[in-house]
């Protein structure tokens, strides 16, 4: 209790100014309605900021769950667009088309997180948090929400999938010039991230700067974009073209992806075998 008194002893002047001084600011406050007026103003200015500032922390902490969400509806969205063109397509050798029933969707998209991902090395990984329980298996393509080539699985556990992007010495797809549809094998040389390069190009194919390379391989529907043409060269033969491609993802800042499987790929991959 001594203590107690000995310390009011010590803040009782401060304690007495504070409350001189909130009376006195109240007395103001209340004084004329013009006074009443501005404080109501700058006290609502001051909340206002402070809320904004308190919903733009929140947005911000929630973007990347919105980010999730937005990545599985456009994997959504690919399946719906994917199953009204094989429900439009007419064969006339396909008993089931002409009966207007729909048949099996070939390609179904996952949505998917990067959980690590490296670009400092020859042979780059990355890793999902997709894996055997949720559809996942090698040799499925990965690309990005706006349809851009990230590479392709190549091991699988029951929760988490490994990739192979594009940014690996081993990484072989095939690509094609959107302008006139010839072919040529893409592949990494380490020397930059954001390039790749086009080689086997036909002596035909009349590349330019600018134009867009899109995948051209079973593992991916038409359409996925590789990146634009930087600048070309004949090869050392003189028999075809080399390109450099400027990559149209940035894996080093990869979030959401979406892992694509073509239904039909084992069918393929086994008759490819079976003329080897």
């Amino acid at each position: 209790m001594q203590r107690l008194l000995e310390f009011i002893k010590q803040i009782y002047v401060v304690f007495i100014f504070l409350i001189l001084e909130g009376v006195a600011l109240w007395c103001y406050a209340t004084s004329t309605p013009y006074t009443e007026a501005k404080i109501l103003s700058r006290t609502s200015a001051m909340g206002g900021a402070v809320s904004g500032m308190v919903t733009e922390v929140h947005h911000f902490f929630a973007l990347p769950e919105k980010n999730r969400e937005l990545t599985a509806r456009v994997a959504h969205l690919e399946e719906v667009l994917a199953s009204r063109i094989e429900d439009d397509g007419i064969d006339v050798d396909s008993l089931t088309r002409m009966m207007n029933v729909r048949t099996e969707l070939v390609y179904r998209y996952y949505p998917a997180r990067v959980v690590s991902v490296t670009t400092s090395k020859m042979r780059n990984y990355i890793v999902i948090d997709r894996g055997e329980d949720d559809g996942i298996a090698p040799n499925m393509g990965v690309i990005t929400p706006d349809r851009a080539l990230v590479g392709y699985i190549v091991s699988c556990s029951p929760r988490y999938s490994v990739v192979m992007p594009i940014l690996n010495e081993k990484f072989r797809i095939g690509g094609c010039l959107v302008d006139n549809n010839y072919t040529g094998s893409v592949r990494w040389s380490g020397a930059s991230t954001h390039h790749v390069d086009l080689l086997d190009l036909s002596t035909y194919a009349d590349p330019e700067i600018g134009m867009a390379v899109e995948v051209r391989s079973e593992r991916l529907p038409e359409g996925i974009l590789i990146g634009h043409i930087d600048d070309y060269e004949y090869n050392a033969t003189q028999t075809a073209y080399k390109a450099r491609l400027h990559l149209a993802v940035d894996v080093s800042r990869l979030d959401n992806v979406i892992v694509v499987e073509n239904s039909h790929y084992g069918e393929i991959e086994g008759l490819m075998e079976s003329v080897d």
